[in-house]
C-alpha cells in the first residue's frame, strides 16, 4: 500500500480513524482514533487504552506504544498513566538535522496525515522492559502488514509469531503483574555487589540476567532471538520452532 497515493483532503476532513490489529492467533481488533475527542490533549492515549482492553492488562502497565510503518515511519506513543509519562516528549519533534530521513513521530493529527489512514492493519507484538526497582511494564509494538520488519509466514528478527500468541501474551502479562515475584528481584538484586567500574557493571548486569534466568522470567524478554529465526539466519534445520516441523 503507497500511503502516498491517499486522498490526503479526504483523510483530513475525518474525524474518526479506524484501524486494525491482528493478535497472532486470532482476528482483528478494530482501534478507533477521535481527532475531535477533547477529553484528553494526547491522542496517543485512545490507542493505548484500546490497546489495555484488546490484551487485558491494566493501562498503567503499558510503557509505550510503537506504530510501525517503516524503519524510519513509525509514531511512538507515550502512556499518561504509566509513571514514566514526561510531557517533555511532545516539546521536542522538531526534525533532526542528523537524520534528515526520520519522519515526525509524535502521534498528533498533522503528523499522522497521509501516514495513517482508516482501514491501515497491524500485528501486535509485546515485550518487557524491567525497571530498577524491580517491577516490569509491558511495551507493544505494531507493525504494519506491509511492514519490512514483518513476514506473514516466515518469523523475522523483529516479529516472531509464536511469542505473540494470546498465550504467550497472557504470560507476559502474568510477569507485569506477579508483585511477589517483584519483591523477589528487588531482594536479589540487592544482595549484587554496586557497579563501580566497567567490570563491575559487566558483572552486576551478567548475575541480574542469571537471576531473571534461575526465575523463570528471561524468556519472555525481546532479547531471546525467536529459534525459527535464528536457525534460519545461521542455515540450521529442524527448529522446533519451524512451521513445517511435525
Amino acid at each position: 500500500m503507497d500511503n502516498s497515493l491517499k486522498n490526503i483532503e479526504k483523510e483530513d476532513n475525518l474525524d474518526k480513524v479506524t484501524i486494525k490489529v491482528k493478535v497472532e492467533d486470532e482476528g482483528y481488533h478494530d482501534i478507533v482514533i477521535d481527532w475531535s475527542d477533547g477529553s484528553s490533549p494526547y491522542k496517543d492515549q485512545q490507542v493505548i487504552n484500546q490497546l489495555s482492553t484488546i490484551i487485558g492488562i491494566p493501562v498503567e502497565l503499558i510503557w509505550m506504544t510503537i506504530l510501525d510503518y517503516a524503519p524510519l515511519n513509525y509514531f511512538d506513543l507515550q502512556n499518561i498513566e504509566h509513571r514514566s509519562f514526561d510531557p517533555w516528549f511532545y516539546e521536542h519533534d522538531a526534525p533532526d538535522e542528523n537524520e534528515p530521513d526520520f519522519m515526525p513521530c509524535n502521534f498528533t493529527r498533522e503528523n499522522c496525515l497521509g501516514r495513517l489512514n482508516d482501514g491501515d492493519r497491524f500485528v501486535l507484538r509485546t515485550d518487557l522492559t524491567l525497571w530498577v526497582d524491580g517491577c516490569f511494564s509491558l511495551d507493544i509494538y505494531l507493525y504494519s502488514l506491509d511492514c519490512e520488519l514483518y513476514n506473514e509466514n516466515n518469523c523475522t528478527q523483529n516479529y516472531c509469531h509464536y511469542s505473540n500468541t494470546r498465550a504467550f501474551i497472557d504470560r507476559r502479562i502474568s510477569v507485569v503483574r506477579n508483585t511477589e515475584l517483584h519483591n523477589i528481584l528487588r531482594a536479589r538484586y540487592a544482595e549484587l555487589p554496586p557497579s563501580v567500574d566497567l567490570a563491575s557493571s559487566l558483572e552486576n548486569s551478567s548475575q541480574r540476567r542469571r537471576i531473571l534466568r534461575e526465575l523463570g522470567v528471561k524468556v519472555f524478554f525481546w532479547g531471546q532471538r525467536c529459534s525459527f529465526w535464528f536457525s534460519r539466519r545461521h542455515h540450521r534445520h529442524n527448529s522446533p520452532y519451524s512451521r513445517t516441523r511435525g
